[in-house]
């Protein structure tokens, strides 16, 4: 019984820091999608100050 208790144990741990990761994963994608539509917004503005 001991044995499947470290399991138990280590599968949760693993659980946790796969859960963890997802949420880091998500805050990833919301700051790339954020920074996309930001330089999005500046690319035509470059290209005006550019042919100014």
């Amino acid at each position: 019984m001991n044995e499947f208790s470290r399991i138990l144990e280590l599968y949760e741990e693993l659980l946790a820091k796969v859960k963890l990761q997802e949420i880091q994963l998500e805050s990833m994608r919301e700051q790339t999608a954020t920074l996309s539509e930001a330089i999005q917004g500046q690319a035509p503005q470059q290209e005006n100050q550019e042919a100014a």
